[in-house]
C-alpha cells in the first residue's frame, strides 16, 4: 500500500491511466529430489490491478498488482521417509506487488525497468505450510498497443535479489524456526496481447522461477538433521482479460 500511495502521490500532476484484469495461470512446481520428485501442477485464479503516469514525455512510472489462488496436484513423497510415494493437494494464495519504471528509446518502443516483492502461502493437505518472499527485478523491453498496430510485447530477464522461506518447522516439534534461502534464480519473461477494443485487450504470459537448492540447516526434534529447500523450479503460463479506459 506504501509503493501504491507514493505512485499515486507523483501521478498527480500528469494523467494517470488504471486498468484491471482477469484471467487463469496454469502452474507447475517441480522440486530436484531423490529418489522420488516433487511435481505439482494445477490452475490458478488470477486477478490484476494497474496504474501508470507519465511524469515527462518519454519517461513512465508505474504499480501492478496480481493476486492469486488456487488448490493444485501434488505428486511426491512423505517429509520424513522419501521413499514412500504420496498424491495429495496443495493450496496456494500470494500476491505479486510491482513498481516499475520506463523509457522510450524509439517510436513505440520502451526499456523498462521493475522490482517484484512476491508472497505467497503454499499448503499441503497434510497441514505442512511454507510461506515465501522473494524480491525480484526486471529488465526488459516493451511494445505498446496502438490504433495502427494493436499488439503489445514486453520481454526481458527477471533475477531474484533475495528470498526467503519461512518452513515453520516449530509446528512440527523442532526446537527452532530458522528461515531457509532457495538459491539465486534468474529467468526470461514473456507477454504478448491484443487490442480487440480501446478499452478491452487479450494476452497470454510466461514467468516463473528457478531457484538453486538452499544452504542446510541443522535442527533437532522429532529427527534430527539436516534440512533445506531443493532445487525448484515453478513455471506459470496465463491467459487474461484487461480493461482499461480508452487508450487512443
Amino acid at each position: 500500500m506504501l509503493l501504491l500511495g507514493c505512485l499515486l502521490g507523483a501521478a498527480r500532476p500528469a494523467h494517470a491511466e488504471w486498468s484491471v484484469g482477469a484471467g487463469f495461470e496454469h502452474f507447475s512446481w517441480t522440486e530436484d529430489t531423490a529418489p522420488l520428485a516433487v511435481e505439482e501442477r494445477g490452475v490458478f485464479k488470477v486477478l490484476r490491478a494497474g496504474l501508470s503516469t507519465t511524469p515527462s514525455p518519454g519517461f513512465g512510472i508505474g504499480y501492478r498488482g496480481r493476486f492469486f489462488f488456487g488448490d493444485v496436484d501434488y505428486e511426491g513423497s512423505l517429509l520424513y521417509e522419501p521413499t514412500v510415494p504420496i498424491s495429495a493437494t496443495t493450496t496456494y494464495s500470494g500476491t505479486t506487488q510491482q513498481g516499475r519504471m520506463s523509457f522510450t528509446f524509439a517510436e513505440q518502443f520502451a526499456a523498462v525497468g521493475a522490482l517484484d516483492f512476491d508472497f505467497w502461502s503454499r499448503k499441503l493437505s497434510s497441514d505442512q505450510v511454507e510461506d515465501y518472499k522473494i524480491v525480484s527485478m526486471r529488465l526488459g523491453a516493451e511494445h505498446p498497443a496502438t490504433s495502427v498496430m494493436p499488439l503489445h510485447a514486453a520481454l526481458g530477464v527477471k533475477f531474484t535479489l533475495s528470498t526467503h522461506e519461512d518452513a515453520h518447522f516449530d509446528e512440527f516439534g523442532f526446537d527452532q524456526n530458522p528461515p531457509l534461502q532457495p538459491g539465486q534464480s534468474v529467468t526470461p519473461y514473456l507477454e504478448v496481447g491484443y487490442a480487440f477494443t480501446p478499452s478491452w485487450s487479450i494476452s497470454g504470459s510466461y514467468d516463473g522461477f528457478n531457484f538453486g537448492e538452499s544452504e542446510g540447516v541443522f535442527l533437532s526434534g522429532p529427527q534430527s538433521g539436516i534440512y533445506f529447500q531443493p532445487a525448484s523450479d515453478m513455471r506459470l503460463l496465463g491467459i487474461q482479460i484487461e480493461y482499461r479506459p480508452k487508450a487512443w
